[in-house]
């Protein structure tokens, strides 16, 4: 990695050449096989242009390696995985593609096969099948992964993992999210068992070298622009952080070039200076505003998969009144950006972003028009090119035309905004308090976005200046607590909905601010944070206190929606229930059951008159039930609730999987246990593995809230299996089950150790029952540690460890090792005769407890 610039023939990322094949393509994704090109020799009047002498592509500048960086990706690239993925991250300018060609360049150099990965929701122009196979080491780069659909990122993932021949695989991710993809993803890789190096950013030019850089840029922009005797200063200020971006000491290079060549003074604004010789061109053109339109287009949505969407695009922007001036159009652009696409963009994208900001504020007609076919029905445009246009906007939003336009479409069509997390973190850094607020208080749609959402409400949270008004405080807790819960932070929800509720408790009776119901409402969340910290019998007093406000509330007024109190008290009636379940012992069951029976009956009479609002809530009201109809050990009459439960909702999952999935999981989950009770253990395996399906899911995107409640699935699961003596089955279970309880060590909540030992154990014994004494040496090994731990906090446990010694020791005999074998043989005997009188602990099967809780609703409804 120690050659300082690639010359002639090099990978270039991005750009679709001849010499690029198909290495695989999805519904969603293609991987594309590069091959080594040259630059392409254009017309002199192009590569004159600010944007061909700036873009990375074409090298203009040498490369200047960071070697410090450059070595992390070689250790990262030459490391012992067989698979890993690396994210590239920060702001536009600090050359994250410069690097990922120069590094894409060695890797070739070095053997490797290097492909480019593309999300076919945005555009991809159409290329020939692939012809051959990659290397057995493949490199494979994704640029602005940023914009991708989250699901198709997670399948490219998935499927690459053994693209081709290919042994070896390394994905690096080219982003300018921050680490706000990241921490998504990370979960998601633990989840599917990949490896991952920490994200990077590029540190960009040291102050020290800045002169240098700079002198190297000015005369290698003075050789393309053919007036190589010119030699303006150094910048005095070139110790300001700002030009430690590449991008940034370029553009100032090649504006002192430019000005120099004209006897000009070194401009104050340098993008704006430089955009006007961009310009000039365009200015060329009898047509010169439509090459304006024409560039935000390209920048907006380019570039077009095919000619004719092109066209569509112009023709639903007003760029053009019929196909033949769309298509002179299109040629005009050509001429002017040469390209073997359509609409190519503007590069580099700090240059496009700064160019939409001059346009749209020196242009409001233009402002509407886009909004417009941002937010119409009936345009072209697919969702990948909403999706892009939105980041690109949010990018630019530095600009204050350009944060106009994107509050504009946000609040004509929020819908857009939450069309993928990605697009909801880019835009919600710059909407407008209000926007914001505004948007916050949407339902909550899918846990795809919950980390999108949790951000947004931190950034409402922390926009609300000391001393607002107490109503206006009151929600921003609301919706910060909300959104805590809904992600899994229970301790932190919990602390900010108990200010929330002391406050509304302190204003009840308020004329103005005041409002029982709002109060109840704020209860029913708070009392689900209590519950899943630990704190059930506090849960109990809230959930108390919301069913007594409601019931104490007075007649509806005749102008109110009187559905919405009764809701809300059917609702407070589950929780309260659910909450009465959670409490030591089994004394509150009856009285947790008849909270469940009154809040069903209330949920029918809503039902009846509002089947579409309210059938979803019945039915999970009715499944809760049956939950606990099978604890106070009525599990025939729970099994047939179940039945029809699930029967329910697998109708409702059918026509909306992310509203219906945590409930189905959890209807599955109890039914699962209802069926092994009743002795239909076949069935009940089907339903927890059908429940486990949908739990993994959405551990995939919440660790914090379900990573618990698979473990819980599949430990259930793993014992029906022991029950129908499936031995290999239940080792494939127990493996997953141990790999889940890791992840909720490293990075969920805090992990159940007896249930982690006694899963160790029980994976152990299956191997050793199988005849793999090899691989049960080291659960069997970890879960004696475990479970030692364990026994000297809790007597309980020593039955469960004087087992897993006794087949420890059994399976070291098999291996020959007797002397670890005598030892661990001796420990059990000791402890065997020291607790003689211990009663043997077995595994709880432990219903689902998140589950009974009637899911995080927003409070206008379920």
């Amino acid at each position: 990695m120690d050659r300082s610039w690639i010359g002639g023939h090099n990978i270039q990322i991005g750009d679709v050449t001849g010499h690029v094949t198909i290495l695989l393509e999805r519904p969603s994704f293609r991987l594309e096989l590069l091959r080594p090109v040259a630059s392409p020799e254009l017309p002199a009047k192009a590569r004159h242009q600010p944007s061909y002498l700036l873009h990375p592509g074409n090298q203009v500048v040498p490369y200047r390696q960071p070697v410090a960086d450059l070595k992390t990706l070689a250790d990262w690239r030459d490391g012992g995985e067989a698979f890993s993925v690396l994210l590239l991250h920060g702001p536009g300018g600090q050359g994250k593609t410069r690097t990922a060609q120069h590094f894409a360049s060695c890797a070739v150099s070095d053997g490797w096969s290097v492909a480019q990965a593309r999300d076919l929701s945005t555009a991809a122009p159409a290329l020939s099948p692939a012809e051959g196979a990659p290397a057995e080491r493949l490199l494979i780069v994704v640029d602005y992964a940023e914009r991708w659909r989250y699901p198709s990122l997670l399948a490219m993932l998935e499927s690459t993992r053994g693209a081709g021949r290919a042994r070896v695989v390394r994905v690096l991710l080219l982003a300018r999210s921050g680490t706000h993809l990241w921490d998504r993803l990370e979960a998601e890789l633990d989840g599917l068992d990949m490896a991952y190096a920490p994200p990077m950013s590029l540190g960009g030019f040291a102050a020290a070298s800045r002169a240098a850089c700079f002198a190297e840029a000015r005369a290698a922009f003075a050789r393309a622009l053919d007036v190589p005797e010119v030699s303006p200063p150094v910048p005095s200020d070139l110790a300001d952080p700002v030009y430690a971006s590449p991008l940034t000491l370029h553009m100032a290079a090649l504006a002192g070039v430019v000005a120099a060549s004209q006897n000009e003074a070194r401009p104050a604004d340098i993008s704006r200076y430089l955009l006007l010789h961009e310009r000039r061109r365009w200015n060329a053109s009898a047509a010169a505003g439509t090459v304006r339109t024409l560039v935000v287009l390209a920048t907006l949505f380019g570039p077009a998969r095919t000619r004719e969407s092109a066209r569509a695009l112009l023709l639903a922007a007003g760029a053009a009144d019929g196909p033949a001036e769309a298509d002179r159009a299109l040629t005009a652009h050509r001429a002017l950006y040469p390209s073997d696409r359509h609409l190519a963009p503007l590069r580099p994208d700090r240059f496009a972003e700064d160019f939409l900001g001059w346009h749209l504020g020196r242009d409001q007609d233009a402002r509407e028009d886009l909004a417009a076919l941002l937010t119409g029905d009936g345009t072209p445009l697919q969702d990948g090119d909403v999706r892009q246009a939105l980041i690109v906007l949010a990018n630019a939003a530095r600009h204050e035309p350009v944060r106009d336009l994107l509050d504009t479409v946000v609040t004509r069509r929020a819908d857009l905004a939450e069309s993928s997390p990605a697009v909801l973190l880019a835009v919600a850094e710059h909407l407008p308090l209000g926007t914001a607020l505004a948007f916050a208080r949407r339902p909550i749609k899918g846990v795809e976005l919950s980390y999108a959402r949790l951000r947004l409400a931190q950034r409402v949270a922390e926009a609300v200046p000391d001393g607002a008004p107490p109503d206006i405080d009151i929600m921003r807790l609301w919706l910060l607590g909300r959104e805590l819960l809904e992600y899994g932070e229970y301790a932190q929800a919990a602390d900010v909905l108990g200010r929330a509720v002391r406050q509304a408790r302190a204003y009840r009776d308020h004329p103005e601010i005041g409002d029982p119901v709002e109060l109840a409402e704020l209860l029913n969340l708070y009392a689900q944070t209590l519950a899943f910290s630990g704190r059930e019998q506090q849960s109990v007093h809230a959930t108390t206190e919301a069913v007594e406000l409601l019931r104490e509330q007075p007649a509806v007024p005749s102008d109110a929606d009187p559905s919405r109190h009764k809701e809300l008290l059917a609702r407070s009636l589950a929780n309260h229930a659910n909450a009465l379940a959670e409490t030591a012992g089994t004394g509150n069951l009856p009285k947790a059951l008849a909270a469940a029976e009154e809040a069903i009956a209330l949920y029918r009479e809503l039902a009846a008159e509002d089947s579409d609002a309210y059938g979803g809530a019945l039915v999970r009201a009715e499944e809760r039930a049956a939950r606990l109809l099978h604890e106070v050990g009525r599990p025939e009459e729970a099994l047939q609730v179940g039945l029809r439960a699930a029967d329910t909702l697998r109708r409702l999952s059918a026509e909306d999987p992310e509203e219906h999935r945590e409930a189905y999981g959890n209807t599955l989950h109890n039914l699962g246990l209802s069926l092994k009770a009743t002795g239909q253990s076949e069935q009940a395996v089907r339903a927890l593995s059908e429940a486990a399906d949908h739990y993994r899911y959405l551990a995939q995107h919440i660790p914090l809230r379900f990573l618990d409640r698979l473990a819980g699935c599949l430990l259930s699961l793993s014992e029906v299996l022991e029950g129908l003596g499936r031995v290999g089955e239940r080792v494939r279970v127990l493996r997953e089950l141990v790999a889940v309880e890791r992840q909720m060590r490293e990075r969920g909540p805090v992990p159940d150790e007896r249930r982690l030992a006694v899963t160790m154990f029980c994976l152990g014994q299956q191997l050793a029952i199988q005849g793999d004494d090899e691989h049960a040496v080291a659960p069997l090994t970890e879960a004696t540690e475990l479970l030692r731990s364990l026994a000297e906090r809790n007597p309980g446990s020593v039955p469960v460890l004087s087992e897993a010694l006794i087949r420890l020791s059994s399976v070291q005999s098999a291996l020959g090792d007797r002397t670890a074998a005598e030892a661990a043989e001796r420990e059990a005997v000791a402890l065997y005769l020291k607790h003689a009188d211990a009663s043997e602990e077995g595994t709880s099967e432990g219903r689902v407890t998140p589950g009974r809780w009637n899911g995080v609703g927003d409070p206008e409804g379920q």
